[in-house]
């Protein structure tokens, strides 16, 4: 699922970013969210049990009336006992689903509706129940209007004074509300392949997962006045339930696949408004592109049989990653290809990152979200370079400074299973978007190309059409290095916040060193121990080459002596934002201003144009003034500034 912040511009996503972080910076801390109270029962969220192997679905649905709501259904479910004889099977299933008639192998048994609870018994004489033995489910029911905004299945009605804006289903399932609209168990840890069947009146288009295997229609006639259409929607691999998708609607459609394009053989389709045709085309133009990008870095194919964009009203994300089926909100046929781009890149990672390779739970989020942000970050460094690249990867590493500020154990890092409800995985402050995506970025660079991406392909084909957790992709990036990460992904993906470091720079011109000086400024306590980490910092010194020296540290405070040839020209603290970390840095305002116009990355000038701001020089002022007046400067460098002026207040 899109990142909302994601659709605003660098100075205003900045500024959104300010003002989420204001009620977090405002509380001391919170209650203990690992235990009741007033009983001590564990709070933290498990994956429920896999009693049964479900191996596949087909849902056959009709919509009489597309302007009522209510829906009939038939769905067949075919699964098999895991372990041991089992008496009943219990799926989730919506309140506003009337069951009508439940059968097992083609005989009526008895069931239980109740609470969200379908309970279904098992015949003792036979095979059902058996472990490995498979058996099918078909249950009868009717849906009435069994969703809504954002949840299970949400229904648009039409604008009379708007032809083109017609009724409209579309389903959203992550992270559990599949359940609403069909009987399921409604959690990432099971897979199986899918089949919708949907008959509707025929100026309707149904779209779903996978591939497309047949269009019938049905004419008017004595028995039924209204021509029906029925669309046969395949999803041979399998997927989990939550990505199931069903979209029903009036659309233009266009295909922006085909064989002079950089992916041929792949259908893409765009489904969108009425009268959309020319402005999805161009918005989505790109997705050839991408999906070539994608295949060539992970070094797996696109594994779906299309890739199609749905366009939807009343969608309350911003877009969805459905299998071979993402949905998005109206500002994809609106807000034009600038808008549409970073999104399309995101939604199109999670088919490898999410879909492809899912998460045993909701814990374990980042992998899709933080994988499909940093997706972004790689489109952007394929189109706009290295520069585009760093760009994208320090907007999302400025809304994690302004958020992540908690502290163990008050706080949650941002892989956990401690949470209410599986919503608030999509929103915390150690967020799995963009500290996901950022964490990633630092994981490349301390690794370099080659390791990091033999690792990443490693975990995509090991755990490809299964579910995985941050452990897997941990232990892959190990064996693909020869590295040991558990320390790293302890500090940075299980606990909360980051390291803080204040660094103050100077030079010893009686014994020719570099004085670094770094202080971890974040709460430090047992909980919370100092971070271990190795400070990358940068030299240039007139006349001699470039090199880097290296500060290790693992206290709140340390101090390094490096004996250079001559007093620096520039002194950049990692600079290719290899520790996941807010870095302040003091030095002189020469080295700054050099640095700032010289910086070796778009990370090295974020710093030097943040360390003017401290100063409190007039000359520093003057300096940041400029640049943030300067329309031939780097956009996002000058909202950078003129945010900084802005908060000086004077």
């Amino acid at each position: 699922m899109n990142n909302p912040l994601s659709l605003l511009r660098p100075a205003a996503c900045l500024l959104a970013c300010a003002a989420l972080a204001t009620p977090l910076l405002a509380q001391p801390g919170r209650p203990e969210t690992r235990i009741d109270p007033a009983t001590g029962r564990d709070l933290e969220v498990y994956p429920p049990d896999r009693l049964f192997n479900h191996h596949h679905m087909k849902l056959v649905i009709d919509l009489p009336d597309p302007a009522t709501p209510h829906l009939k259904c038939r769905q067949e479910i075919k699964l098999a006992a895991i372990g041991t004889q089992r008496s009943s099977v219990r799926l989730r299933a919506g309140d506003r689903l009337s069951i009508q008639s439940v059968k097992i192998n083609g005989q009526a048994t008895t069931f239980t509706h109740d609470k969200g609870t379908l309970e279904i018994q098992l015949p003792t004489a036979g095979s059902p129940g058996k472990p490995g033995v498979p058996f099918t489910i078909t249950t009868t029911y009717e849906a009435d209007k069994p969703g809504g905004r954002g949840a299970g299945l949400t229904w648009s009605k039409d604008d009379n004074d708007t032809p083109e804006v017609d009724f409209m289903f579309h389903s959203q399932g992550q992270p559990e509300s599949n359940h609403l609209w069909f009987p399921c168990h409604d959690f990432p840890n099971e897979r199986l392949s899918t089949e919708i069947i949907a008959t509707v009146p025929s100026e309707y288009q149904v779209v779903s997962n996978g591939r497309l295997c047949g269009v019938s229609r049905h004419p008017a006639g004595a028995s039924d006045p209204v021509a029906r259409t029925t669309y046969h929607w395949s999803q041979a691999a399998t997927h989990p339930y939550y990505l199931v998708a069903m979209i029903i609607g009036r659309f233009d459609v266009v295909d922006v696949g085909g064989p002079d394009t950089a992916r041929p053989g792949l259908w893409m389709p765009v489904y969108g408004p009425v009268g959309s045709a020319d402005v999805i085309r161009d918005s989505f133009s790109t997705t050839p592109d991408m999906v070539a990008l994608f295949e060539r870095l992970f070094d797996e194919p696109y594994p779906w049989d299309k890739y199609a964009n749905v366009i939807c009203r009343d969608f309350a994300a911003g877009a969805m990653e459905n299998t071979s089926c993402t949905t998005w909100a109206d500002f994809g046929a609106t807000m034009g290809k600038q808008f549409v781009e970073p999104t399309n890149a995101h939604e199109l990672c999670h088919q490898w990152f999410g879909d492809l390779v899912g998460y045993k739970s909701w814990e374990h989020l980042w992998l899709g979200e933080g994988w499909a942000t940093y997706g972004e970050c790689l489109w952007a460094e394929h189109v706009q370079g290295a520069r585009g690249y760093q760009r994208t990867v320090f907007q999302n590493l400025a809304r994690e400074r302004m958020t992540s500020r908690g502290t163990a154990p008050a706080f949650e890092g941002m892989v956990t299973n401690r949470y209410n409800d599986p919503d608030e995985r999509f929103m915390s402050a150690d967020n799995v978007y963009s500290k996901g995506g950022v964490f990633l970025h630092t994981l490349r660079a301390r690794l370099g190309d080659d390791a990091f991406w033999a690792g990443v392909r490693l975990y995509l084909d090991r755990h490809k059409f299964a579910q995985a957790e941050t452990d897997d992709f941990r232990k892959c990036l190990e064996e693909a290095s020869g590295q040991s990460l558990e320390r790293h992904f302890d500090q940075f993906a299980m606990r909360p916040g980051m390291p803080r470091f204040a660094v103050d720079l100077s030079w010893d011109d009686s014994e020719g060193s570099l004085v670094v000086v770094c202080d971890q400024t974040q709460p430090v306590d047992a909980d919370n121990p100092a971070y271990a980490v190795t400070l990358p910092i940068y030299i240039t010194i007139e006349g001699h080459e470039p090199r880097y020296v290296y500060l290790n540290t693992d206290t709140t405070h340390a101090e390094g002596r490096f004996k250079l040839p001559a007093k620096p020209a520039t002194v950049s603290v990692d600079p290719n934002l290899t520790v996941l970390a807010d870095t302040k840095v003091r030095q002189p305002l020469a080295m700054l201003l050099r640095q700032l116009e010289h910086a070796p990355t778009f990370f090295a000038q974020a710093q030097a144009a943040e360390s003017l701001a401290q100063m409190p020089d007039e000359a520093a002022h003057a300096a940041l003034d400029r640049l943030a007046l300067d329309q031939n400067t780097d956009p996002l460098l000058r909202s950078i500034a003129q945010r900084l002026v802005a908060s000086r207040g004077d």
